[in-house]
């Protein structure tokens, strides 16, 4: 079956909620606008993003799998910031304020939606970064040493977006940490070093159930709209909006230097390696993508 149709479709929907997410904030620092981050416009970006992510998750890993994998990922999250709100574990101490609406034990829904976006970019642009295939017959202690290696990565892709997110979070009053913290300290007291441990570890976490989940998956849908371009597309919009925002609210390129530099290289290794795709060295990246490259007509 050809699945590039499928893969098309949510790819231009995501390159649409891009091009008018990155287009507002232009406007807004052109005509002084104040929506971009305001919440509005903040639920809508998630929102939007969270309809590609399950639409992808569905076309490459079946329902089942997509909804396992979002709804572990979604406990997991809110468990982590429940925990930190209400007895300062994981993350730190510090509380929501009321700006981001509605609130389960202290944690408002959109924050913990948040995180799904972020984690599913991460965790499939990891497959870019470090390409491999492990046969589904070996057994998962096998597995277990790749998968780690694989989650570390994807775990550091996701914490990087989140020194843009925290400082943006921090001086609109979404959250307090109490006490500040010695990231930024100068902005609205900082952040701790502590919730960055947080992020490392629960997205760590995260990506190691996906990784398992996925490996149930016997024939994946792979097209260069689903493997490659999406997954870039994905992470390369939640780099650019925030670091818009960063700019043109926050006005400090400090912390917008800070984004280039943590999530950057995570944008140039894929697009390095899609590269060596093009120029038919795939046999460097793994059979898995040898396989994209036939089906994409790529080599003979």
């Amino acid at each position: 079956m050809n699945h590039d149709s499928q893969g098309r479709t949510p790819l231009i929907y995501l390159i649409m909620v891009t091009i008018f997410s990155v287009g507002l904030i232009v406007l807004n620092d052109l005509l002084n606008w104040r929506l971009p981050f305001s919440v509005g416009f903040l639920i809508g970006y998630v929102c939007a993003l969270f309809v590609f992510v399950v639409w992808h998750a569905l076309i490459t890993k079946g329902w089942q799998r997509a909804l396992l994998m979002l709804a572990i990922s979604l406990v997991i999250s809110f468990t982590g910031e429940a925990l930190g709100v209400n007895f300062g574990l994981i993350f730190g101490s510090y509380h929501y304020t009321s700006v981001l609406g509605i609130q389960l034990l202290g944690v408002p829904l959109l924050a913990a939606l948040a995180w799904e976006p972020i984690v599913y970019a991460a965790f499939c642009i990891t497959d870019i970064l470090a390409p491999s295939q492990i046969p589904h017959a070996d057994l998962w202690i096998k597995r277990l040493p790749l998968h780690i290696w694989l989650s570390g990565i994807g775990a550091l892709a996701t914490t990087a977006w989140d020194m843009m997110i925290d400082p943006i979070a921090v001086n609109e009053g979404w959250w307090v940490w109490h006490g500040g913290g010695s990231y930024l300290p100068y902005l609205k007291h900082g952040v701790p070093i502590q919730n960055f441990m947080g992020w490392l570890s629960i997205s760590f976490v995260i990506n190691l159930i996906y990784r398992f989940i996925n490996d149930t998956v016997k024939k994946p849908v792979r097209s260069l709209h689903l493997s490659i371009s999406g997954p870039i597309v994905l992470y390369s919009s939640l780099f650019m909006t925030s670091f818009g925002v960063t700019v043109t609210i926050l006005h400090r390129p400090e912390v917008a230097l800070i984004g280039l530099l943590a999530m950057g290289p995570f944008l140039l290794i894929a697009l390095t390696n899609i590269n060596l795709l093009q120029k038919g060295l795939a046999t460097l990246l793994g059979s898995g993508w040898l396989e994209i490259q036939e089906r994409e007509g790529l080599v003979e």
